[in-house]
């Protein structure tokens, strides 16, 4: 069987979703609050804040996450709404950039994923988590990007938003110069048809590994944006895995796209899916693809330490084409909305057989990724 690029995730489940009292709602619209000591405001629901996102989060003069909440509708959050819409005196200038190395030895990735921690764990809004489904609910992975290029703007690859202007993919996604990534779409779910939370960013610049050439080793580039993504519940970078063990025994690993749903007819997933994988040890990842032929051409040095390697035992679910440069993702507990990125899908003989899909291990790119991303060791 002949190796390609990862895509789709093949699979297929229920969604749970919660929701909260309409009639609390109803209580709660319209009350006065105060967004800061001097901006008042009245509860609304967040799709009808329009001064909000539209004016004080995107210039700056506001984190969406120090906005106060009202409470929970039935279907969104009710926020404090400035009652004045923005104009422009004064925006904070989101170039501005910390130095994150004062008073700490933490590495750029290990600042940057405590700031995430951080402003996720000061927040008062419940995200909705799914509870043992594959389809991926707005907010569950607010890391999620997907990839459009220059020829026909067709979305063949996904990527994963690591900083509020960067976004982590594979190699092999991006070195066509005849036909770069364009731009990236964040914040959807429904990739054809998203919802008015979504955010399309123009690629500035791409930086591919200098190490990498084809073929397996070396499969990872990041993505510059032309400006920075407004942080909100559906558009939120993701750690990334800085333990050079891996991952431990209560996690739970999951890859997540919209690449193809089955291998006969080709078709594409509209909507952003995920899929359980177990970890494969590197001793048994090589006896697997030992057995394929043309792996010894395809992996002249095995598959070594800069590798990953994950399956589903039961061969129902992976990643598959389509599904590139998306995410291996490391998921603690599904409550706290922080996933830390293990992987970069990158390749594999089949979706969803006995032979392992190969991912990019990010740890062993980290110097790569932040002299990138944080360059001068800033966050």
């Amino acid at each position: 069987m002949m190796t390609f690029d990862r895509g789709g995730i093949l699979l297929c489940a229920t969604l749970l979703l919660t929701s909260c009292s309409s009639i609390y709602a109803t209580v709660i619209l319209g009350r006065a609050c105060n967004v800061t000591d001097t901006m008042p405001g009245t509860c609304r629901t967040s799709n009808d804040c329009e001064p909000l996102v539209d004016g004080y989060i995107k210039s700056g003069v506001l984190n969406l996450d120090d906005v106060p909440t009202c409470g929970l509708g039935p279907w969104e959050e009710i926020v404090c709404c400035p009652t004045k819409p923005y104009r422009e005196n004064g925006a904070v200038n989101s170039e501005v950039r910390v130095d994150v190395f004062r008073g700490t030895t933490d590495r750029p990735s290990v600042a940057a994923c405590k700031e995430i921690r951080k402003k996720i764990e000061s927040s008062n809004r419940l995200v909705i988590h799914i509870v043992g489904g594959y389809p991926v609910d707005a907010g569950v992975y607010p890391h999620m990007a997907a990839i459009a290029y220059t020829f026909n703007s067709e979305f063949r690859c996904g990527g994963s938003l690591i900083a509020k202007r960067f976004v982590l993919t594979a190699a092999h996604c991006v070195n066509n110069i005849d036909d770069p990534p364009a731009f990236v779409r964040l914040g959807a779910v429904n990739i054809e048809k998203p919802d008015k939370n979504y955010q399309d960013i123009n690629v500035r610049n791409v930086t591919i590994h200098p190490s990498y050439v084809s073929g397996k080793y070396n499969d990872i580039a990041v993505l510059e944006l032309e400006h920075d993504a407004v942080e909100t519940n559906s558009v939120r970078p993701a750690c990334l895995h800085t333990d050079p063990n891996d991952s431990p025994p209560q996690s739970k690993l999951f890859v997540a796209g919209w690449g193809v749903l089955n291998v006969t007819t080709r078709a594409r997933s509209k909507i952003l899916l995920r899929a359980s994988l177990d970890m494969v040890s590197l001793d048994q990842c090589n006896v697997s693809y030992a057995e394929q032929p043309g792996s010894v051409r395809a992996l002249k040095h095995g598959v070594d330490e800069s590798l990953l390697c994950a399956i589903d035992h039961e061969q129902k679910a992976d990643a598959c084409q389509g599904d590139s440069g998306g995410p291996l993702i490391q998921e603690l507990t599904n409550r706290d909305g922080v996933y830390t990125i293990m992987g970069v899908i990158s390749s594999g003989f089949g979706c969803a057989t006995v032979t392992p899909g190969l991912y990019t291990r990010v740890f062993s790119y980290l110097d790569f990724i932040e002299e990138t991303v944080w360059p001068g060791n800033t966050v």
